[in-house]
């Protein structure tokens, strides 16, 4: 397998994980794939011990060496690295990604494809063995603080789903899927349809927060309006065609509602759909296409007085799960001071270069 220059160029910068209703949603096993990756590194080591800094170090050597980058970001803490794809045309495509919960990885093709990083190699064991107590302690706050997040976004979840109940009634699903046929009409067809998760949102310890690397890679952005669900409809029903018609896409899905696409880019043609939050460049042709006409305004102003009650509650759960996660963010940075305290980081960054100069040939 041999990695080839995208062009027009694709997102490189996104989640591919989340703190969604279902609790932690991984997606590394879509993207860290054999038919994507020849060479996969796994790093290990507890919270501070420069797991995410080994993986931005790596990164801008790649970058240097004319490797294309892209990296995944931490959904908790989108300032660190959980993961890294380096491609260069004639070179083997080489995955990185942090391996330890909860987005724990094993080996799969132990030394034939997967090989394992440990950064535990570099702390002093009797410094955290006499941390033994905070350590538990931590670990257990964390852990009752992200319990507490998910619980409020499982109930958030309930109530986007009554939310979609009293809405869809009030949907011409037949014209959306027509108008899903047509905005991709000039998509050209291929042998068969993949998928690739690329989340452009994430529900963080640091709150919501998005990236905007689809709209920088973006030849045409088509923005959707987020009122009655009626872009997550619209999105679904262009999959639906794409799946039919063998496209390649990349789909963002919904942070706290994995269900849900709220951002679909076709590499093919640079096309870019969103639905919400956008911030597309002023030289990119930028189309927002409201739905509201697909739907019955009778039936939406029966259920309106409802509808608005259980979008409240919904929004309230996530703010409760904000909070929570919030509370977990000090707890882990207090769990990261006492791992990096018992570090030798002289002696990891040294593995550091060392391991660069080997994987980039320098």
């Amino acid at each position: 397998m041999t990695a080839l220059t995208q062009s027009p160029p694709i997102p490189r910068q996104c989640f591919a994980a989340s703190n969604s209703c279902e609790g932690f949603k991984n997606y590394y096993g879509d993207i860290f794939t054999d038919t994507r990756v020849d060479r996969l590194y796994i790093i290990k080591g507890g919270p501070g011990t420069g797991k995410s800094h080994f993986m931005k170090v790596v990164a801008r050597r790649a970058r240097e060496r004319g490797y294309i980058v892209t990296e995944y970001l931490c959904s908790s803490d989108p300032a660190s690295l959980d993961g890294l794809l380096l491609s260069r045309e004639g070179s083997p495509t080489v995955g990185f990604l942090d391996g330890t919960p909860p987005h724990a990885r094993e080996p799969i093709l132990p030394g034939a494809r997967d090989e394992m990083i440990n950064l535990g190699a570099f702390w002093d064991p009797r410094a955290l063995m006499g941390q033994k107590e905070t350590v538990t302690a931590l670990g257990k706050g964390k852990s009752t603080a992200y319990a507490n997040a998910y619980a409020a976004l499982s109930a958030a979840g309930r109530m986007d789903a009554i939310a979609d109940s009293l809405t869809d009634p009030c949907v011409n699903h037949d014209r959306l899927k027509a108008l899903a046929a047509r905005l991709l009409r000039d998509q050209p067809t291929g042998d068969s349809f993949t998928a690739t998760p690329a989340l452009r949102r994430a529900v963080s310890m640091a709150g919501k927060h998005t990236l905007h690397s689809f709209e920088a890679a973006a030849r045409r952005m088509l923005i959707l309006d987020e009122s009655y669900g009626m872009g997550y409809r619209l999105t679904a029903a262009l999959l639906a065609v794409s799946a039919v018609r063998g496209h390649e896409v990349l789909v963002s899905y919904h942070p706290v509602y994995p269900h849900k696409a709220d951002g679909l880019f076709y590499p093919d043609t640079g096309l870019c759909v969103l639905v919400g939050d956008a911030a597309p460049t002023d030289t990119t042709p930028t189309r927002s296409l409201s739905l509201r006409r697909y739907t019955d305004p009778e039936a939406l102003r029966a259920v309106r007085g409802e509808l608005r009650r259980t979008l409240t509650l919904r929004e309230q759960l996530t703010d409760t799960a904000l909070c929570h996660l919030a509370t977990a963010a000090t707890y882990h940075f207090e769990l990261e001071r006492v791992y990096a305290a018992a570090m030798d980081f002289r002696a990891k960054e040294g593995y550091t270069e060392e391991f660069c100069g080997k994987l980039l040939g320098e």
